[in-house]
């Protein structure tokens, strides 16, 4: 699996707009870059989920690279929309509804699963609420697009890019040398 060790300045733990699932002091950050419409990150949602919920040692950032299907983008927007709006149980609420779709997903189906969970339109499209969307959402594909993730889901574990999806138990095995000797793999 291609790595790389990624720039201070390129850190993802300072984007605007992370979604976070997991403990609030973990001794391990790992942010996933996905597309909604992506297969792969559907199959590595349910992974990465269940090792967050067997640890209280590492907490999942989630960041946008909706690169895959024309309705990537806005399905991204509602969930950092909802985000701002209803807060991060709600927002991940809707993220992992979105992973359990089958088939397209885009603006119209993460708005009608947004109204389920009691987020309007309207509030959505609150102009404050909107431009704090439109700055994440910018902010998030230009750290993907300056890392080179060109594919999803792809990863920054304690500073260092993972191109693909290793599995679970390898992504295991790295979080674990990422705790102990801070890289992917202890010597």
């Amino acid at each position: 699996m291609q790595n790389l060790r990624v720039p201070s300045e390129l850190d993802p733990l300072a984007l605007p707009g992370l979604l976070w699932f997991g403990p609030p002091t973990p001794d391990v950050s790992l942010i996933e870059f996905l597309d909604y419409n992506c297969p792969v990150c559907r199959i590595a949602h349910r992974e990465v989920e269940a090792l967050v919920r067997e640890t209280s040692e590492v907490r999942l950032g989630i960041a946008h690279n909706p690169i895959l299907a024309p309705g990537s983008p806005g399905a991204a927007r509602i969930v950092l929309g909802v985000l701002r709006v209803a807060g991060p149980r709600t927002a991940y609420d809707l993220h992992g509804r979105l992973m359990s779709l089958r088939g397209i997903v885009d603006e119209a189906r993460a708005q009608a699963l947004a109204q389920e969970l009691g987020v309007t339109a309207e509030a959505l499209n609150a102009p404050d609420v909107r431009a704090d969307v439109e700055r994440a959402f910018v902010a998030h594909i230009a750290r993907a697009k300056a890392i080179g993730f060109a594919i999803t889901p792809a990863y920054v574990l304690q500073g260092i890019a993972l191109f693909g999806h290793p599995g679970p138990q390898a992504l295991a095995r790295m979080i674990e040398a990422a705790k102990e000797c801070d890289a992917l793999i202890c010597k």
